[in-house]
């Protein structure tokens, strides 16, 4: 056991023995109570009084006594011991909600400390705000000994707080540890440690998560949410106990609101880049107003945090130009390096798909597919480690230009350097009016290239119509077209921007063949040819015209070449096994003689018309040569009411 570790254990072991004086001298009543800022959910308050727990996909009866089940996902497990939900029970208001309420709370109280789960800093700060917070609900009017017995159990848990912070994790669950001693501070200000240690750990939490131009460390919109949610309701906190504000509060709340509203499209949602997953518009719209109640001030540059927002007209583009994020911040980061989103007006045109906690579903949205990104197959461009975190970063590199009113956007990165890749380009146009947005994808290779795709998943309000050599995408009143040099297709996909998840479909580009030309060869007339080299095929190669886009016949003809080249893939070996089972077996005299017969033939030095020893003299045209893929797909969407 390293000394660290053990001075935490000694600090916690004597943080659980309570305070000075004793228990008895904590009051029964709190000086002051704390403010909930956020409405609760009614429905899920009369699931909670009917005894079922529901959250995040998982239901669950409540048991007297049961605050943890082996089957219990960790998502769901921190939410009940949170008792965030007693803001549910407020919401509905009867008194059945109030005598649950209280009878949940009396019972995890009734746990000896020694005995409860309190090493998850996190879960333990947010209990103790949500018992302050709703205390004028749940506990004001029970009897003198309930209320006694709750502060002295909220006194025991914020001096585990107080132990073990800080931790190693420095994310948004921090805050809600700190939120927790400053919760206690304001309600019990006799016991002065708590606001002591508070005012010791914010700045440097503070410091250490947000970047100068106000982007939280971990480059994801939802966690810049749920950084500026806490720190809004500290701030009240603050201002309720005439507390002075710490200075690197106060900067944060101002930087960092205007990049939270900076990230939504014209819908009120937030872009889902690096773990983002639903929120609703109205709750964003609270917390930007709890936090900056001065002004709508929007971010204008992101350059710490590595997004760009180009707006024309109507029409915004959020483009990720950034690597992973830092160790100690890479828990929410996604494999979908460059990728992008579009939105005109409040209509959201194409998306990433986001991110779920749902079990199966983790993995499979953070990878570069669920990305409207280039991605290859065989190369995943951001590696993992077991516990999630990123094994290695790729660099990535942007310039983002402004003439006139036009947008370019150049980026590049090293992410397929594995494969054989130089680096992945992307260049993105936006022209000054909105009404058309054109990109290149191109990987930088010295020989020929990987197979890659590339995605443009559609939100699922977008109708999409299929023209001889258009796709057209209906998005509320407008209508964009999509045009490509690759084979695009349709094909399905999946949307967490809502509070369940979505079918919706995307556009897949694959990149068009580049064929060599060949001369034809006529044995006849030519019996002698040389074979193509390779400096000629490269050269050929160079000066083929791009494949247009094919119609939609030819769409569904690209879309079903995998099952159906395994569909006769399988039929061959069926067939190849009945002819192995049929020569395997005895001969009829009929067949013998057939067979007698066919060898015959094969002796025969003459065929049709030709001798053998002709034949192997002769000089046979060269093997088709294999096509080769174009290493760069062109794109554009346009607006036709334009």
């Amino acid at each position: 056991m390293g000394l660290g570790r053990w001075w935490r254990d000694a600090r916690l072991s004597f943080a659980l023995l309570g305070p000075l004086g004793g228990l008895r001298s904590i009051p029964s009543t709190p000086a002051q109570t704390v403010r909930d800022l956020w409405p609760g959910d009614a429905g899920n308050g009369e699931l909670l009084v009917r005894g079922t727990a529901s959250h995040g996909g998982e239901t669950i009866s409540i048991r007297k006594g049961v605050w943890s089940d082996e089957t219990w996902s960790p998502l769901f497990r921190d939410w009940f011991q949170s008792f965030e939900w007693l803001r549910d029970l407020r919401e509905l208001g009867s008194e059945s909600a109030r005598a649950q309420a209280r009878a949940l709370v009396a019972d995890w109280i009734a746990q000896p400390i020694g005995m409860t789960p309190l090493e998850d800093s996190s879960t333990t700060g947010a209990r103790i705000a949500s018992w302050l917070a709703q205390y004028d609900f749940f506990a004001a009017s029970a009897d003198e000994d309930y209320r006694r017995g709750l502060l002295q159990r909220i006194v025991l848990e914020a001096r585990t707080l107080a132990a073990i912070l800080p931790t190693d994790r420095h994310d948004w669950t921090a805050l809600r540890g700190l939120k927790g001693l400053l919760a206690t501070a304001v309600a019990i200000p006799e016991q002065k440690a708590f606001l002591s240690r508070y005012m010791k750990l914010i700045d440097p939490e503070l410091e250490m998560q947000i970047l100068p131009d106000g982007c939280h460390a971990s480059r994801s919109p939802g966690a810049q949410l749920l950084v500026l949610r806490e720190l809004a309701e500290m701030r009240l906190m603050l201002q309720s106990a005439r507390i002075p504000m710490p200075t690197m509060l106060a900067s944060a709340l101002d930087r960092m609101a205007p990049v939270l509203r900076a990230f939504r499209h014209g819908d009120g949602r937030l872009a889902l880049f690096n773990g983002t997953w639903s929120h609703d518009p109205a709750l964003i719209d609270l917390i930007i107003a709890r936090a900056m109640p001065r002004g709508n001030i929007l971010a204008r540059n992101m350059r710490d945090g590595r997004f760009v927002r180009a707006t024309s007209g109507n029409t915004v583009l959020f483009v990720d130009a950034g690597g992973p994020p830092p160790k100690g911040f890479d828990t929410l980061a996604h494999g979908g390096l460059m990728s992008m989103e579009l939105s005109s007006g409040r209509s959201q045109i194409v998306v990433n798909c986001g991110a779920s906690p749902r079990p199966g579903w983790h993995e499979a949205l953070r990878d570069a597919p669920a990305h409207s990104v280039l991605s290859i197959p065989a190369c995943p461009p951001v590696l993992w480690r077991r516990d999630g975190s990123v094994d290695v970063r790729p660099d990535v590199t942007w310039e983002h230009s402004v003439s006139g009113i036009d947008h370019m956007i150049e980026l590049a990165s090293d992410c397929y350097r594995p494969v054989g890749c130089g680096s992945y380009r992307r260049r993105l146009f936006l022209s000054g009016e909105g009404a058309d947005l054109r990109g290149e994808d191109r990987l930088d290779t010295a020989g020929d290239p990987p197979e890659f795709i590339l995605r443009f998943h559609l939100h699922p309000s977008v109708r999409v119509e299929l023209e001889e050599t258009d796709i057209l995408l209906h998005a509320g009143d407008e209508v964009w077209r999509f045009r490509s040099n690759g084979y695009s297709t349709i094909e399905d996909s999946i949307y967490f921007g809502f509070k369940d998840p979505m079918p919706t479909q995307q556009i897949v580009v694959r990149p068009a063949e580049v064929q060599p030309v060949i001369p034809t060869v006529d044995v006849a007339s030519q019996p002698e040819t040389s074979p193509v080299k390779p400096d000629e095929t490269v050269s050929q190669q160079s000066e083929a015209e791009p494949t247009p886009l094919p119609s939609s016949e030819s769409e569904q003809e690209v879309k079903e070449q995998t099952p159906l080249a395994k569909a006769i893939e399988a039929a061959k070996e069926t067939e190849d096994t009945a002819d192995q089972e049929k020569a395997s077996g005895p001969l009829s005299e009929k067949d013998a003689s057939e067979t007698a017969q066919t060898s015959d033939q094969e002796a025969s030095p003459v065929e049709d018309g030709i001798r053998k020893d002709e034949v192997s003299d002769m000089e046979l045209p060269p093997p088709p040569v294999p096509p080769v893929l174009a290493n760069a797909i062109r794109w554009a969407f346009t607006r036709l009411d334009a």
